[in-house]
């Protein structure tokens, strides 16, 4: 409860990092102060200082979803490595290496969306819709700006000025998609998509997902890497890149 809507029940045994960088003193952790030994770890995101113009990072303060950011997750990926090393010391060497060569896969991930939405970008536009606030942390570092139905809670249920408010904003903005999660039902956008039909979109909106990974995969042949390359496939159809 203290730390606002999200609350993380953790099994006896189990450590929760958290991730931040500079700007969230305000933020209160009540009772985490007994994560001070962590503060060497807000280091590894100086790398992401150049991105601050690209949105506003308060917002990641109280956005779980980091893992959206692959550079994010490279340094979670660090935290894991080395707690392995420490609970099983003579194979050190391979979890580093098994490390190092998942790092070249995400590095192509972070390219892959420099390439579409960074500052020499092949996407002229970067505003999408979608009903669930997930993605502050792909607005931090490529700009791109989410239109959401939902707040942070995917579960809550939005009032007619929210849905008018992004409906207005699909118009305004030329928006032609709107992007749900894996697991929502299309009949639950049914409504927002019907009173975005016009003459120029006849069916309204198009529905694309992205994949925000809280759950396992539909296909048990995805894993991170795949998903997230199909969420970039996904947003540049979305943005006409």
């Amino acid at each position: 409860e203290a730390e606002g809507d999200y609350g993380i029940a953790l099994p006896a045994g189990v450590d929760l990092h958290v991730l931040m960088g500079d700007g969230h003193d305000e933020h209160d952790h009540g009772d985490h102060d007994d994560h001070d030994d962590h503060d060497d770890e807000e280091g590894d995101h100086d790398d992401h200082d150049d991105h601050d113009d690209h949105g506003d990072e308060d917002a990641l303060a109280y956005d779980p979803h980091s893992w959206l950011d692959p550079s994010a997750y490279a340094v979670q990926l660090d935290i894991v490595v080395e707690t392995l090393s420490t609970a099983f010391p003579s194979h050190a060497d391979a979890f580093k290496a098994n490390a190092d060569a998942y790092k070249v896969e995400l590095q192509a991930i972070h390219e892959g969306f420099e390439d579409a939405f960074g500052d020499n970008g092949t996407c002229t536009n970067n505003i999408v819709a979608a009903n669930h606030n997930a993605y502050s942390y792909l607005t931090v570092a490529y700009g791109v700006e989410f239109v959401t139905v939902h707040g942070l809670d995917p579960e809550g249920t939005p009032s007619l000025d929210d849905i008018a408010e992004v409906v207005d904003r699909i118009e305004e903005d030329g928006i032609t998609v709107l992007f749900v999660e894996e697991f929502t039902d299309a009949s639950a956008v049914s409504s927002l998509v019907e009173q975005t039909m016009t003459e120029d979109m006849p069916d309204g909106v198009m529905v694309l997902t992205l994949y925000t990974m809280e759950m396992a995969p539909m296909d048990t042949s995805d894993n991170y890497v795949s998903l997230m390359n199909k969420n970039l496939e996904n947003l540049k159809t979305g943005l006409g890149c």
